[in-house]
């Protein structure tokens, strides 16, 4: 079974990624700039999680602390 870490990497990477494809879609179906303005927003900062995720899932692998991928 997986650390429990790495578990939540996963889970943390996962809903991330979710995010930005709601936050996607919620940009066609928005009615405004403002809430474009902040689907945006969040799709930035969801984006920048995803690269941090990463680099600490390749860090757990390279520190072989990964026992799942």
């Amino acid at each position: 079974m997986p650390k429990k870490f790495n578990e939540n990497l996963m889970k943390a990477l996962e809903y991330s990624r979710e995010a930005v494809t709601i936050c996607k879609q919620a940009m066609v179906d928005a009615n405004d700039e403002s809430c474009r303005a902040m689907y945006s927003a969040i799709m930035k900062d969801c984006q920048k999680h995803i690269q941090m995720l990463e680099g600490e899932i390749e860090l757990h692998i390279q520190q072989e602390k990964w026992d799942g991928k």
